[in-house]
């Protein structure tokens, strides 16, 4: 005679918790997806932040910030605020950012990301405008804690491309670069067009001074300052575009570091 085998099975809400864990630890983000659809249990389990680091959070409109106060998405990584292309250096206008985030939704993002000390990649951070007149503190506490940071202020005569007005105050460079200097997430930057002067004392508007002779009396970022900050970071490109964008002290401030 035959013997008849029967297989038993055990269902998932019969296992410890640390298994069930375990398990989903090892989940690809597709599967984590539908695991947290079958049953109670499991989604409580698969809400846990840890599950969901992998997830690129698309922030186009104010109500979109909402997102990223889910308990899942607590230690989420990285955020997109454009709306198409990703592809290549500059960004295609019809794959641009949104008229909301390129104008005035800066600021709410970074209060929201102030919240998210993981967030280590903002897609699109450089067609946004604004970040001047977002509070310094915040502005250091939020790049400095990227790992990748494109400040840009470019500006394309092409039709096809975005304009980069990312430029920050010279208050706000100076605190970023001094942030940069001592500690940094950051291992990739690039600057172009920014303002390397710092504001100086009106003059009165009855004296003559000549444009050049005034910018050179300026003071800008000190070459020490900008070579500790630059030098602190593993991948860095510089580009210049204005005068006043990198100076020959810091330039050879920095050589001098990384001789």
């Amino acid at each position: 005679m035959g013997q008849s085998h029967s297989q038993s099975q055990t269902h998932i809400s019969v296992l410890p918790n640390e298994v069930v864990v375990s398990i989903l630890q090892h989940l690809p983000p597709q599967e984590i997806k539908s695991a947290v659809l079958v049953c109670k249990s499991l989604r409580e389990m698969g809400e846990k932040p840890r599950f969901w680091t992998w997830a690129v959070v698309t922030v186009n409109t104010k109500d979109d910030l909402q997102k990223l106060k889910r308990p899942r998405l607590q230690m989420v990584q990285e955020i997109d605020v454009t709306q198409g292309s990703h592809g290549g250096t500059h960004l295609n206008r019809r794959g641009g950012v949104s008229t909301w985030m390129k104008e005035e939704g800066l600021a709410d993002l970074f209060q929201v990301i102030c919240e998210i000390p993981t967030v280590r990649r903002i897609r699109g951070l450089e067609f946004c405008k604004g970040i001047q007149g977002i509070e310094p503190d915040l502005v250091v506490s939020v790049l400095n804690s990227l790992e990748e940071l494109n400040l840009c202020y470019d500006f394309y005569d092409e039709e096809d491309f975005e304009d980069m007005p990312l430029r920050l105050e010279a208050e706000q460079l100076e605190l970023l670069f001094t942030a940069v200097a001592e500690k940094t997430n950051l291992k990739f930057l690039q600057v172009s067009g920014q303002d390397m002067l710092k504001d100086m004392d009106k003059t009165d508007e009855t004296d003559e001074v000549d444009e050049m002779d005034q910018m050179d009396e300026m003071d800008t970022i000190s070459p020490e300052l900008f070579a500790a900050a630059v030098s602190n970071v593993e991948e860095v490109i510089l580009k210049e575009h204005f005068k006043e964008d990198i100076t020959s002290e810091q330039f050879e401030a920095l050589y001098a570091i990384i001789a």
